[in-house]
C-alpha cells in the first residue's frame, strides 16, 4: 500500500508540472524594448496582445509556448484588464513555458 502511494504521488506530480506566478506582459513588445528600464509598464498586455510572456521576481521572463498564448488570449479577452497576474502550470523549455494550464487575474 505504501509503495502504491509513492508510485500515486510522483505520477500526479509529474502530470501537473511545476508552478509560475508573475506579472503578464506582451511578449512582442519585451522584445523589443529589452534592455530599458520601463519596458514592463510600457509592455502591458491589451485584448489585441497575441504573444505572452511572464515576468517572474527578479525580472526573469517566460515567453509561453503557442497553445499557452492562446489559453493567455482567451483569458485575458475575458477579463479585459491590463496589470495582469498569472498562475502558470507546466515545464520549462529553455525560455520558453509549455503551459498546461493558466490562471489570469
Amino acid at each position: 500500500m505504501k509503495k502504491f502511494a509513492v508510485v500515486f504521488i510522483m505520477a500526479a506530480s509529474l502530470g501537473f508540472g511545476e508552478v509560475w506566478t508573475g506579472k503578464l506582459v506582451d511578449a512582442s513588445c519585451r522584445a523589443s524594448s529589452e534592455g530599458t528600464d520601463s519596458f514592463t509598464a510600457n509592455c502591458a498586455v491589451t485584448t489585441e496582445t497575441h504573444l505572452f510572456a511572464l515576468e517572474l521576481p527578479g525580472e526573469k521572463v517566460l515567453n509561453l509556448d503557442a497553445p499557452g498564448n492562446e489559453k493567455a488570449e482567451s483569458a485575458v479577452k475575458k477579463i479585459q484588464k491590463t496589470g495582469l497576474r498569472a498562475t502558470v502550470t507546466g515545464s520549462l523549455d529553455g525560455k520558453f513555458l509549455k503551459v498546461t494550464t493558466i490562471e489570469v487575474e
